[in-house]
């Protein structure tokens, strides 16, 4: 079924991002997520002609709740369409006012094991990325059914991550204190978010630039080998979206809500419906900015084939490919 929004223009992907926000399919259950996707295989093998908007919504469901390269179930709280419910709290704790270091480190931390688990939970997948046995461990599904299996190397990374976002974003709301600068003060959550998200990124999925990622043919999707090429510039595109994804929402929430502390009506609400204010601001900042940022890339990245490895390079020459694509990661 072609897309109700084209991935080719940045509008088109602005638009398609903003449907996969929808944190509605979140409510699936495993039947009805089981039932979407026989019905999307069934439609691609010519076994049914359902209703095109009844295509869509099981197309939909299928495309937030499953991993493009696994087509295994992604936990909830990493979905994109769940990012409205978790990024929200989130982000109010970051940008809370007068913050202890206590509450500094634990929200950094919060945020950026959010991030970690987005990464890894997104990342694209190759036919060995689980490598041995030995190199695992099990954690329970969120979802039921099998445990879910992670790297121990991915673990290291995720600790050595949480590690440089903590340090950060304290060593950045130190140095504002000392300065005694406000604005700067105000600026210190986005500054730590945004350097901790880049190297929680790249301490995450580093193991992608010596090994590759898998780029296939567009045409039939057939896998025709890793590519470091690829790989980086699937992490370079992937480190600029999530540069550009916390500079509104928390960026500049902060200087909003210090704007509405010298307005009386909003003193007047007392803690809890000061509260509500800035978490239904933030929760609108977010939908509106967030969308945006993911959509500065296509999902799927491509490259011409001339630019990539010699073996890659014969290996689309046998099935007259000029052009690979790849799976970006989210």
């Amino acid at each position: 079924l072609p897309p109700r929004f084209g991935h080719d223009t940045f509008t088109g992907r602005m638009m398609y991002m903003f449907d996969q926000f929808d944190p509605r399919p979140l409510l699936a259950t495993q039947k009805q997520l089981e039932q979407a996707k026989q019905l999307v295989e069934r439609y691609r093998n010519w076994q049914v002609e359902p209703e095109e908007e009844t295509l869509r919504r099981a197309q939909k469901l299928v495309e937030v709740s499953l991993h493009p390269d696994t087509k295994e179930p992604i936990p909830w709280p990493f979905r994109v369409s769940a990012f409205l419910v978790i990024g929200p709290p989130i982000g109010l704790g970051l940008i809370q006012p007068n913050a202890s270091i206590a509450s500094v480190a634990f929200w950094q931390w919060a945020n950026q094991t959010h991030a970690a688990c987005l990464n890894y939970a997104n990342r694209p997948i190759a036919s060995n990325a689980f490598g041995k046995s030995s190199e695992m461990m099990n954690i329970p599904n969120l979802n039921g059914g099998a445990p879910i299996q992670i790297e121990n190397r991915a673990l290291i990374s995720y600790m050595g991550a949480v590690g440089s976002a903590m340090a950060v974003s304290l060593s950045v709301r130190s140095l504002s204190m000392h300065l005694k600068n406000k604005a700067m003060l105000l600026l210190a959550p986005v500054c730590g978010v945004i350097s901790a998200s880049v190297a929680n990124l790249y301490l995450t999925r580093q193991h992608e630039l010596s090994e590759g990622i898998e780029v296939c043919d567009p045409e039939t999707n057939e896998c025709l080998g890793k590519s470091k090429v690829a790989a980086k510039k699937a992490l370079i595109e992937t480190a600029i979206s999530r540069a550009v994804l916390p500079l509104p929402a928390i960026g500049l929430t902060p200087f909003m809500f210090q704007y509405l502390n010298s307005a009386a009506w909003y003193r007047s609400l007392g803690t809890v419906g000061a509260l509500s204010v800035r978490y239904v601001g933030l929760l609108t900042m977010t939908w509106a900015t967030v969308p945006p940022s993911f959509a500065l890339f296509p999902h799927r990245g491509s490259l011409p084939l001339s630019r990539l490895e010699p073996e890659v390079q014969r290996a689309g020459s046998r099935v007259n490919c000029t052009e690979v694509s790849y799976n970006k990661g989210l």
